[in-house]
């Protein structure tokens, strides 16, 4: 997206520019429908109601899910798994992680280890970041009571093959969650075949959407297990003190966040339109002519698989001669090029990758990245490191 605002390549942090469709959605949102969704006896409150209504049947829909009253609202994927991890997680829990988790899953694990006195197990990932799968059975045969499998990474856009990993999960009862913050609308996700018992996901990123707005969709026998994060007001069964059992409400006190959803819906809409596998060829082919550019420049370490199309939209790199601090701060003010560097909040991924504590400078496109973002980014690239 190359003009007078600069290049943006940081979408791997948020996606930018949105959807046309995405922008009317929350603009009609903040100006039609007054009054807030099972509160308030306006019709367009009521509309309002029906709309959110099939925002989950949409996000159902889109991840193959089967229940979308057990689609719940979250204001973005962190929320959606501290929600998941504080509520099912007891006193003494062993849980598998893998060693790509963003600390979106790491702080909390930790603060229940000092709270809960939990085990965590890390299985490792190798360099091009995939999971050690005879280390993931060896630690499924001490009954877990849960495995966490970031799909894809948010450093260096590699990615996991659940279904596989499902098999195992499956093989020995232990429920899998799995982090789609990187993936969700550039990877198909079927939780049904693709044996996922716990999904949660973020609207900002690659499903288009506005900031603010995420969710996590919960089998029905694993949401009678979750004790609710926040207990209050959610429009139904008022009458009672205590928090109602009913979905998605159990896990919904408070107003939504109507303008997300709605913006979020928007977003899924066009990422139908266009298609997950599209998008995701198009942003893995700017991302191959900017990685063969970049290799041609002596002292660049690419992080993760070395073929572009066996990753996301994503090209995380190393000069180890240099600061990639510094080098991520020319592009910016010199070029005006934006990209993400440092430890993008995963250490441990950092770790797995022998990148830490360094970092990497991470460029990360989108469906409107353009290939003259990406000769400019050479360009600027090509300066900055041959001088």
């Amino acid at each position: 997206m190359g003009d007078k605002m600069g290049i943006y390549l940081d979408n791997g942090a948020t996606s930018f520019p949105k959807p046309k469709a995405v922008e009317d959605a929350v603009l009609e949102a903040l100006t039609v429908y007054h009054g807030s969704a099972n509160r308030s006896n306006s019709s367009e409150a009521h509309s309002l109601e029906r709309l959110v209504y099939d925002t989950r049947v949409t996000i159902a829909d889109f991840f193959n899910f089967s229940h979308p009253d057990h689609v719940v609202f979250t204001k973005n994927v962190t929320e959606s798994i501290n929600l998941f991890l504080n509520g099912f997680i007891e006193n003494n829990d062993h849980v598998i992680i893998t060693a790509l988790e963003h600390n979106a899953v790491i702080r909390p694990l930790e603060a229940l280890k000092a709270s809960r006195g939990i085990e965590v197990t890390i299985v490792p990932c190798d360099l091009e970041g995939q999971l050690d799968l005879v280390a993931l059975e060896k630690a499924l045969l001490r009954t877990p009571k849960l495995v966490i499998v970031n799909h894809a990474s948010n450093v260096s856009g590699d990615f996991q093959d659940i279904k596989t990993i499902s098999q195992l999960t499956t093989k020995y009862q232990i429920p899998l969650f799995v982090d789609a913050a990187q993936s969700a609308g550039v990877l198909n996700i079927d939780m049904i075949n693709d044996g996922i018992d716990v999904l949660a996901f973020t609207g900002h990123k690659s499903l288009l959407g506005p900031q603010g707005i995420g969710g996590i969709l919960i089998k029905p026998e694993i949401a009678k297990r979750i004790k609710p994060l926040i207990y209050g007001g959610t429009g139904s069964m008022s009458e009672y003190y205590e928090q109602p059992e009913l979905m998605p409400d159990k896990f919904e006190s408070g107003t939504n966040n109507s303008l997300g959803i709605l913006g979020l819906k928007a977003g899924i809409d066009f990422v139908k339109t266009m298609k997950p596998d599209q998008i995701r060829l198009h942003e893995t082919t700017c991302i191959d002519h900017l990685q063969r550019a970049l290799q041609k420049i002596d002292g660049i370490r690419v992080v993760g698989n070395p073929e572009a199309s066996k990753r996301l939209g994503i090209l995380s790199i190393d000069i180890p001669e240099l600061d990639n601090a510094i080098i991520a701060y020319k592009l910016s003010k010199e070029f005006g090029i934006t990209t993400r560097v440092g430890l993008h909040c995963a250490p441990l991924a950092h770790q797995s990758y022998g990148t830490y504590p360094k970092g990497t400078i991470r460029f990360s496109t989108s469906i409107f990245t353009t290939n003259d973002d990406i000769e400019k980014s050479i360009i600027a690239m090509n300066s900055l490191l041959k001088r």
